[in-house]
């Protein structure tokens, strides 16, 4: 399986529940509302330091379209980073899913997802 880097250094921000997205999203990865919070993943450049988040994430990417009936794909590409004791955060789209990992993680990352057979492209 292919994954392809994104050139791009992520923060996850936590804003309360009914807040609107802000101008500074405006190049959000994902955003994901809940009864609880407004969740923005977003490139850390534009995150405002009053802002509750976590920065310094490097990001990941399925490469290609997965289609809804294919099993396992987060669960393997967890494991061999958990077997690592490399924490991610998945996020999952219409056609792909998405990993981040904290960039302090990223070389042992690539080397650990490069044993398990996984082609990093960039």
């Amino acid at each position: 399986m292919k994954l392809q880097f994104i050139e791009t250094t992520y923060s996850v921000c936590q804003l309360p529940a009914k807040t609107t997205i802000p101008d500074w999203a405006s190049s959000y990865m994902a955003v994901i509302r809940t009864d609880e919070e407004l969740t923005i993943i977003t490139a850390t450049d534009t995150v405002p330091k009053t802002v509750q988040a976590e920065h310094d994430f490097a990001c990941f990417r399925v490469a290609g379209n997965l289609a809804f009936d294919v099993i396992g794909v987060i669960a393997a590409i967890s494991r061999v980073l958990a077997e690592s004791e490399i924490p991610i955060l998945s996020v999952s789209t219409y056609n792909t899913d998405y990993f981040l990992i904290a960039n302090a993680n990223l070389d042992l990352a690539r080397l650990s997802l490069h044993r398990a057979g996984y082609e990093i492209l960039n």
